[in-house]
C-alpha cells in the first residue's frame, strides 16, 4: 500500500492504471506518485523507458517539463514492464 500522500502534487488529466504482480490494478495520478512506484515497486530495473520516465516525472514535478509528457513517459515504462492495466 502506498503510504506517501501526493494530494498536493500536480496531477495528470487522466490517471494511468497499472497492475504489478498479482495485486489489483492501481491508479497513478501524477508524476510524484509515478516516481514513487518507479523507484520502489517497479518490477524491472535499469531499462531505457524506466530511466526516461523517472527523468520526465522529476522534471514535471519541478515545472521543467510538460506534465502530460511525464504521463506519456510513464505509460511507455509501464508497457515495457508489462504492468499497464
Amino acid at each position: 500500500m502506498n503510504t506517501i500522500s501526493h494530494a498536493t502534487e500536480p496531477r495528470w488529466a487522466a490517471p494511468v492504471a497499472i497492475r504489478i504482480g498479482t495485486r489489483p490494478s492501481e491508479h497513478i495520478h501524477g508524476p510524484a506518485e509515478a516516481v514513487d512506484y518507479l523507484e520502489h515497486r517497479w518490477p524491472i530495473e535499469n531499462s531505457m523507458h524506466l530511466e526516461a520516465a523517472k527523468r520526465r516525472c522529476v522534471e514535471a514535478m519541478n515545472y521543467l517539463a510538460h506534465l502530460e509528457a511525464s504521463r506519456d513517459a510513464f505509460v511507455a515504462a509501464a508497457v515495457e514492464a508489462k504492468v499497464l492495466a
